[in-house]
């Protein structure tokens, strides 16, 4: 897009409004979904769980190295350490209809977890994460209703593990 300044100059404002907004978002604090400004006792990263090949381990090591955070397969020198105390989806009756059959069920994952620095000591004491999702069970739709579970709980470690993500950020920003 050009404008006219006058009958011989031309000025070019794509240049100039793509660098408007380029210093607006930053002034602003916006950062591209899957960046985190991680603690920098995090740079190498030992995760420690009961579950290492499990689903929301990998989901989780993704994101920490989407992050630019170096993660080793066991505790090495000066490698902080996340410890998962507790990592648990459970499923239980949300409603029941009248002739006793469960309509809907709710599923919640539950994330124990701390962070430790590089010399043992605790940056983050252990807290707890809290995540719920309900769905409708019908039973003549079972093999629909078992799929829909699993993206469910699909859907719930990624949002866990966003979610732990976003609080190792606001750790780091303390």
């Amino acid at each position: 897009m050009k404008f006219i300044a006058s009958s011989d100059q031309r000025i070019s404002v794509t240049p100039l409004l793509l660098a408007i907004t380029l210093l607006s978002l930053s002034a602003c604090g916006f950062q591209m979904r899957g960046t985190a400004s991680l603690p920098e006792a995090m740079q190498t990263t030992y995760v420690q769980s009961g579950n290492p090949t499990g689903l929301f381990n990998r989901e989780l090591t993704l994101l920490l190295e989407a992050n630019d955070i170096a993660v080793v397969d066991e505790p090495a020198a000066g490698a902080a350490q996340l410890v998962l105390n507790r990592e648990r989806i459970t499923r239980r009756a949300l409603t029941v209809s009248g002739d006793a059959r469960v309509r809907e069920f709710e599923l919640v994952f539950e994330l124990q977890f701390s962070l430790l620095d590089a010399d043992g000591g605790e940056l983050i004491a252990p807290e707890t994460l809290r995540l719920a999702r309900d769905f409708q069970f019908d039973e003549q739709e079972i093999l629909g209703a078992a799929s829909e579970e699993e993206l469910l709980r699909d859907d719930l470690r990624r949002n866990m593990a966003a979610q732990l993500i976003r609080r190792l950020e606001a750790y780091g920003r303390s």
